[in-house]
């Protein structure tokens, strides 16, 4: 990774942790950006999914959300349900076309 996508990775780090008020999205958990927390996607980031949906998509900040454990990174992830996931994904879509 060159230094200014990661320089760019992590300011889009810092502002979905922002967003979300520095709070888990699924239990309200306080969640430190450099401690436990992590970034889930909602979409997983599977080859299938990168496959069907495309890199920019699976990485947008849309498809992140912070949570505080494992277990409420699995809640996170809308995959299994197909209509959620494809509107999800159609908005994404939509936000990258206005980028």
């Amino acid at each position: 990774m060159t230094p200014r996508k990661k320089l760019e990775a992590l300011e889009q780090r810092e502002r979905i942790f922002e967003t979300y008020h520095y709070l888990c999205s699924v239990c309200g958990y306080p969640v430190k950006q450099y401690g436990t927390a992590q970034l889930a996607h909602r979409l997983s980031k599977s080859q299938m999914n990168i496959k069907k949906y495309g890199e920019s998509v699976i990485q947008h900040y849309l498809n992140l959300a912070p949570v505080c454990s494992l277990k409420c990174n699995d809640a996170v992830n809308i995959g299994y349900r197909t209509a959620e996931a494809e509107e999800l994904a159609d908005k994404i879509r939509d936000e990258l076309l206005k980028e």
